[in-house]
């Protein structure tokens, strides 16, 4: 099968003319010229300053845009032109203390013109317009040019910073919305005193129950349904009164607070119980069990690019001096803590790891692993981690069928107008976590 050939396009090559003219100039004013490549935005060049005299290096630099055409210039005449400047491109040049310049040519006809961006949008009047008009006498982009160009650069030591790329990011926040939870909310007394009690009532009358229900100070809150079998057989069922669960949910009262934070904790334990993941309050975290055999277990799910994806969530790692032997395992794991903003309720996830010695007893290195792996670890990584975790929350049921008591949204992701651009630093990074962080990128894009 034929491939289809790579073509360049007519802008493109345009483009590349443009910047071509510019490099012909600044050569022409004695100066050095570096593009930047492909990869930025914004900014096409940069001048460093040469004394044409003695030849010495000045450390100092111009930054280039260029804007080429190859027919009339907006509102041309025998005398200047005008352009409009995009405002995010406006923005990028601003915000820097490095001088900026803009060439605006038509290198069939070997026309530069120029003008500074910082000066000439000194005046907040002229800046919401956001139009330069050219003279074409007074600007021309040529050898002539090579003073002014001088005296624009930054002194040595005044240092340079450039402003974020103007490069669009999609960022993802750690809040998981709750978007339904059970309507009813039960109380009841009883003469039970401890969960170890009515969990041994539960066995004696060889029945499964929930765990979205907690016992405090000789009464029950629930979202099981109390006058319903088997905890009708634990309560005192003259004193059972339901309630709609908003009035826990939205109350300011600090005890209806934390004792529905309490019961959503229950229900998201037994979500979770269903798909192999334990809690643990001591560490306070949610982590993947061991497998009966002990062999890696990957999760499947839906990533952020819609499709089906797999990662390792328990897996063990041999002993660096003894091969043959497992030095530890690791459970992937996460922290979640209910939050209230305005009216409406959140899941915060804090993706953390496990480590056991056997797939069950914590490891005596744990927190010195945890703390390594958290020094090594990218946004791409925890990225992963968050997303894994949120799809197995959205779609987690109960050994039944679908959960009724707790369901979640999706992850929100929030839009910013500048962001950092990986493909910069990916080549410094490890192979696998260079990938890792393209592929973040890409999906987020």
């Amino acid at each position: 099968m034929n491939s289809r050939p790579k073509r360049i396009t007519r802008n493109s090559l345009l483009g590349e003319q443009g910047i071509a003219l510019i490099h012909q100039r600044v050569l022409e004013m004695g100066y050095l010229w570096y593009p930047t490549g492909a990869v930025e935005a914004g900014i096409d060049g940069l001048i460093e300053l040469r004394d044409p005299t003695t030849g010495a290096v000045r450390n100092s630099i111009v930054q280039v845009q260029s804007k080429a055409t190859e027919s009339a210039f907006d509102g041309e005449t025998e005398h200047g032109f005008f352009f409009v400047c995009d405002e995010r491109d406006l923005d990028y040049w601003l915000n820097g203390n490095a001088p900026v310049i803009l060439v605006r040519s038509r290198p069939k006809t070997q026309e530069a013109y120029w003008v500074s961006i910082k000066d000439y949008f000194s005046d907040p009047v002229i800046r919401k317009s956001r139009k330069i008009v050219f003279d074409k006498a007074k600007s021309k982009f040529d050898k002539f040019a090579q003073q002014v160009i001088w005296d624009l650069a930054i002194p040595r030591d005044s240092g340079v910073f450039r402003p974020p790329l103007p490069k669009t990011e999609l960022l993802h926040s750690s809040l998981l919305p709750v978007v339904k939870f059970a309507d009813k909310l039960f109380v009841a007394e009883t003469e039970y005193r401890l969960p170890s009690q009515i969990w041994a009532e539960f066995k004696r009358l060889d029945v499964r129950a929930g765990g979205e229900w907690f016992l405090q100070d000789g009464r029950i809150l629930s979202f099981q349904p109390l006058d319903e079998f088997p905890f009708s057989k634990i309560c005192d069922n003259g004193t059972i009164e339901t309630f709609d669960t908003s009035e826990w949910a939205s109350s300011d009262s600090p005890d209806r607070h934390r004792e529905f934070v309490r019961l959503l904790n229950r229900c998201l334990s037994a979500k979770l119980f269903a798909i192999g993941v334990k809690f643990d309050r001591g560490y306070n975290h949610y982590y993947f069990r061991a497998t009966d055999d002990l062999s890696t277990r990957k999760v499947r799910y839906i990533s952020l690019r819609n499709r089906q994806t797999r990662r390792e969530v328990f897996k063990g790692y041999a002993s660096k001096i003894t091969p043959d032997r497992i030095s530890y395992y690791r459970h992937s794991a996460f922290e979640g803590q209910f939050l209230r903003f305005d009216e409406s309720w959140f899941l915060q996830i804090t993706p953390t790891y496990r480590f056991t010695w056997n797939g069950h007893h914590i490891s005596g290195s744990a927190a010195e692993r945890l703390k390594g792996i958290k020094r090594l670890e990218r946004n791409g990584a925890v990225l992963g981690q968050l997303v894994m975790w949120a799809a197995m929350l959205n779609t987690a049921p109960d050994l039944f069928g679908d959960y009724l008591f707790l369901h979640f949204g999706v992850l929100q992701p929030f839009r910013f107008d500048y962001g950092i651009e990986d493909s910069q630093w990916l080549p410094k990074e490890e192979p696998d976590e260079a990938a890792n962080l393209a592929d973040t990128e890409e999906l987020l894009s």
